[in-house]
């Protein structure tokens, strides 16, 4: 768990942010390990020729699975709206012993599979920044870059609909919804299963940073040498590869396809307003759905302040399971 913990000058200086760095650098990660990502399948299919052109080994290195991966090489935007040559040059100029100090821990923490690699870098540490900077580089040329207008528009209307909620019901309301992992108590924002040390924020807010490619995840940047910062999965990201995730064939016949995607969909949990948003259906369709789903056990539900989140049960995910195997 980390908690992050706000004065009241917190409450008053948190802000969203928009990033080409961080899409680039995430969905990187989603082209490095998309088994559990079945949300970019179609994105994958899209530019696996394309990626497939790409040396990604250095950036590969320092994103494992499950461990550190360097903050230089994703600096908190300073702009709402963030430009990528402004980022990437930013990740240029880092001083060499934080890239030193970042890699060491990426290296060690976990014991990263990759160490051998992150020792041959770190014998050349100015090389090795420009290596990843140049990594960076043709991935957002070959991969984000070409998307950029429409990746940008649902990061821009998350922010716009995040920003209302804040405005509506102050920082609660806002962190109700943002994530199922999150909770808001007596001024701190929890993350139940994150595990980054907990942060005083001492004024200078939170960047709140969505991201099209983040799901289902959250990152929390909480090192004192970096302006503190949430990245979270953007609403309505599926709908940039299809209309909506496809369900199997046989889950689908068996379901229905509309109560069938709903299933898929609730992987992390989303409440009834945001898969009515994200599919485009009406409120009551999703509510009535969601209710079969519950009431054959297939989905269970969980109230977090003034919301109820549903989510696939062991029972849902073995039907699932079962309809494609």
């Amino acid at each position: 768990m980390t908690v992050l913990r706000f004065t009241q000058a917190d409450a008053l200086r948190c802000r969203f942010g928009a990033s080409p760095l961080w899409e680039t650098m995430s969905a990187v990660r989603v082209l490095n390990g998309s088994k559990h990502r079945p949300l970019y399948g179609e994105w994958i299919a899209a530019k696996r020729e394309a990626a497939g052109r790409l040396d990604l080994r250095g950036l590969k290195a320092v994103q494992p699975r499950v461990g550190f991966t360097p903050d230089f090489l994703t600096p908190p935007p300073k702009a709402s709206r963030a430009k990528f040559a402004t980022e990437i040059a930013r990740v240029r100029s880092t001083p060499l012993e934080t890239v030193r100090t970042e890699l060491i821990r990426s290296r060690d923490e976990l014991k990263n599979p990759a160490a051998p690699e992150i020792d041959t870098m770190l014998a050349d540490l100015a090389g090795t920044r420009e290596r990843l900077a140049d990594e960076i580089e043709a991935a957002w040329e070959a991969l984000i870059k070409p998307d950029w207008p429409l990746i940008s528009r649902v990061l821009e209307d998350d922010i716009a609909y995040r920003g209302q909620q804040l405005t509506d019901g102050g920082l609660a309301r806002l962190f109700d919804d943002l994530h199922p992992t999150l909770a808001w108590e007596d001024d701190r924002l929890i993350a139940t299963r994150y595990r980054s040390e907990d942060r005083d924020l001492t004024g200078q807010g939170l960047l709140l940073v969505p991201g099209v490619f983040a799901w289902p995840y959250l990152v929390i940047v909480v090192d004192p040498a970096y302006h503190p910062t949430l990245v979270y999965p953007a609403r309505g990201a599926a709908r940039l590869w299809s209309d909506s995730p496809a369900p199997p064939d046989p889950l689908a016949r068996l379901l229905g396809r509309t109560r069938a995607t709903l299933l898929v969909a609730l992987d992390p949990p989303a409440t009834t307003s945001a898969l009515a948003a994200q599919y485009g259906l009406a409120l009551a369709t999703v509510a009535e759905h969601l209710s079969a789903l519950y009431d054959a056990g297939l989905a269970t539900r969980r109230r977090t302040g003034h919301q109820v989140h549903y989510r696939r049960t062991e029972v849902g995910q073995a039907v699932i399971d079962a309809s494609v195997g």
